[in-house]
């Protein structure tokens, strides 16, 4: 079997002989498109037709690159027999490639070569970025950044018309304590005059809720406001309603998203838990490259560093302390089964992010007799500890001058 040695490059396909002698090109100059485009693809691990074509006619033989991506690019190329090593044709050949280049009239100049590099880069990095932007797991990312944000404006909006409409009618902040349905009685039935069962009904106040505050509209000692006032405070209840409503949506976008993108993490922890681990890691593939014990603490960044700083016990979860596994269960066993969930989370973040196997129902399973295995390790809760005694503070050490003073000056 002869070996024959392959480099590619901006310039294109060149094949070698032992000595570094060219024996076959397929040129890209001076289409730096033509270049951009099978560079790139050789980065996604695809063979372009491109490639294929320069490639015809060293079936059978040996060929040997120095790339690892490269040669899995194109060993799924039928009847090529690729070997990686750093060889002598190749060094060589790639050292003297300027002068190759300009020897064999395919550039005119160095400054030609040096251009041409760089118009190639640009197009690469501008390809890059765009490739990028197109992640399906940024777009989980701003879409639960999104939300967050909308829950902190929800909940200002929402203390601001408690605020401002208990002016007028204190009881009603007093006895609806859900921020959505008081939200929700303000944008259908402000003001006290307003209120009766059937509107408080049809927002879907329970029955009970609704006699306490018909029951309290009679000794209530707010102040009268003008249409115009209640009108305003109506309107600022609409919008607060429609946060509510866009905020429903997006959770349905990141449940749709996340069945497509990272089913198994999903499957996991919950589509918005899920999607907040990728936005703190960045992306999905950033999570995938994160061991399970940062996945585990991810969330409770201050708590960690304070621990660092202080000494005190570190944080034994952070975002996944949501996963109702780990919320319900007793304090003695959260750290266990949250250092277990972080394990699978780890191994589904892999599968998710460079393949496209499902398993995340059998990872959850896992993860269930895990947790049923701890608590019949540890069904009862241990003895609290005593609290560490309080160092006695120092006696601070007079001065001699202020000791001679109370002395008598002796």
């Amino acid at each position: 079997m002869v070996s024959v040695y392959l480099s590619i490059n901006v310039f294109g396909l060149f094949i070698l002989d032992e000595k570094g002698k060219v024996t076959s090109k397929y040129l890209f100059y001076p289409d730096s498109d033509l270049a951009a485009t099978n560079l790139m693809a050789i980065t996604d691990e695809t063979a372009t037709d491109t490639i294929k074509g320069g490639l015809e006619g060293i079936e059978g033989n040996e060929i040997i690159v120095e790339d690892a991506m490269f040669a899995r690019t194109i060993s799924k190329i039928k009847n090529l027999n690729v070997r990686i090593e750093e060889g002598a044709a190749l060094k060589w050949f790639r050292d003297s490639q300027d002068d190759y280049l300009i020897q064999a009239g395919i550039t005119p100049t160095s400054e030609d070569i040096s251009a041409f590099r760089r118009e190639v880069a640009l197009i690469l990095a501008k390809k890059r970025v765009s490739a990028a932007s197109e992640e399906k797991d940024l777009l989980i990312k701003n879409a639960i950044d999104a939300v967050d944000e909308i829950d902190k404006s929800i909940n200002v909006l929402i203390m601001r018309l408690r605020e401002w409409y208990s002016l007028h009618h204190p009881s009603l902040n007093r006895l609806v304590e859900d921020q959505v349905a008081f939200a929700k009685i303000l944008d259908a039935c402000a003001g006290k005059t307003n209120i009766n069962k059937d509107c408080m009904q049809s927002v879907g106040i329970p029955d009970a809720v609704t006699e306490q505050v018909l029951k309290a509209l009679t000794g209530d000692i707010g102040a009268e406001l003008l249409d115009t006032d209640l009108a305003i405070i109506t309107n600022l209840a609409k919008s607060v309603n429609g946060l509510l409503q866009m905020r429903t949506e997006l959770e349905a976008y990141i449940s749709t998203m996340m069945s497509t993108v990272a089913p198994n993490i999903g499957a996991l922890a919950g589509p918005m838990i899920g999607a907040r681990l990728i936005s703190l890691a960045g992306s999905l593939k950033e999570l995938a490259r994160k061991p399970s014990s940062t996945i585990q603490v991810f969330g409770a960044e201050k708590a960690l560093f304070r621990s660092l700083k202080t000494g005190a016990d570190p944080p034994k979860h952070g975002i996944i302390y949501r996963v109702p596994e780990v919320n319900n269960a007793p304090y003695w066993q959260r750290g266990k089964i949250a250092r277990s969930l972080a394990g699978k989370l780890s191994i589904a973040a892999r599968i998710d992010a460079y393949s496209n196997r499902d398993v995340g129902a059998n990872l959850r399973d896992q993860f269930i007799s895990r947790v049923e295995e701890i608590r019949k390790q540890n069904p009862e809760a241990p003895p609290p500890k005593p609290p560490k005694p309080k160092p006695e503070p120092k006696k601070k050490r007079e001065s001699r001058g202020r000791s001679k003073k109370r002395r008598g000056g002796r």
